[in-house]
C-alpha cells in the first residue's frame, strides 16, 4: 500500500519567508490525516540567514494507519538553499522496506545526483515539490523529492477560508493538476498551513500545528 507520496510531499520541502533581521532557527510541527483520522507526524527545522533566506531545512515525518503499523514510513531529508534556489539535497525514505537515498547538486546548468547509487541527471529549471515554499505556486516543472521524479503540472488559484482549532483564516488555495494532483492552502503571510491530496482512493491532508 503506497500512500507514501503522502509524506514525500510532506517530505517533503521548504519555506518562503519575509526578511529577518537575524540568522535564526524554527521549529514547526504538524499533523498527517488520512480519511480525516490522525495517521502521523511531520517535523521540520528551517535556518535562515542574516537576510532571512533559506538556509536549511531538515525534515523527518512518519506515518502509520490507525494506530496499526499495516506498513513503515519514515523520511528524513536536508536541504541547503541558496536566493530560493535549492543547492543540495539529502534524503533517505523507508517506503515499507523499499529503501530511496537521493542526493542532488545543483550545476549551472541542471541537477546532478544520484538515487540508490544510480546516478540521475535533472534540469535546471525543475523546482522540487515542496509545498512548504510559496514559490511552489509559480512553477510547472516539479520533482518528487523521494525518487527525483520530473512532475509536469498546471496551477489555478482560488481565494478560501479554513477553519482551524476553532479559528477561521483567509487562505490562498492553489490547485496543481497534470502529473501530481494536490491543494496547497497559504496564509495571508504565504505560509503554509493545509495541504492535501487523494491517492488508491483514500484523501490524504497535512496540517500545520499553529
Amino acid at each position: 500500500m503506497r500512500l507514501l507520496a503522502l509524506v514525500t510531499l510532506a517530505g517533503v520541502l521548504a519555506i518562503a519567508s519575509s526578511a529577518q533581521a537575524a540568522k535564526r532557527a524554527e521549529n514547526h510541527f504538524g499533523s498527517i490525516y488520512i480519511d480525516h483520522k490522525k495517521a502521523g507526524l511531520i517535523h521540520y527545522t528551517v535556518e535562515y540567514d542574516e537576510n532571512g533566506e533559506v538556509e536549511t531545512l531538515r525534515t523527518r515525518a512518519s506515518l502509520s494507519i490507525l494506530g496499526i503499523k499495516l506498513f513503515n514510513f519514515e523520511q528524513n531529508l536536508r536541504e541547503a538553499w541558496h536566493k530560493g534556489e535549492l543547492q543540495n539535497l539529502l534524503g533517505r525514505t523507508d517506503d515499507d522496506g523499499k529503501i530511496y537515498n537521493a542526493s542532488l547538486a545543483r550545476q549551472p546548468m541542471q541537477y546532478q545526483g544520484a538515487l540508490n547509487d544510480k546516478p540521475v541527471e535533472l534540469p535546471g529549471k525543475a523546482f522540487p515539490a515542496s509545498v512548504w515554499h510559496y514559490a511552489i505556486i509559480n512553477q510547472t516543472l516539479l520533482f518528487d523529492l523521494k525518487d527525483l521524479t520530473l512532475m509536469h503540472v498546471k496551477v489555478t488559484r482560488a481565494d478560501d477560508s479554513l477553519t482551524l482549532n476553532q479559528r477561521t483564516i483567509p487562505t490562498q488555495r492553489f490547485d496543481f493538476s497534470g502529473d501530481w494532483t494536490a491543494s496547497v492552502w497559504f496564509d495571508q503571510n504565504k505560509m503554509l498551513v493545509q495541504f492535501q491530496y487523494s491517492v488508491e482512493g483514500h484523501q490524504v491532508r497535512v496540517q500545520l500545528d499553529e
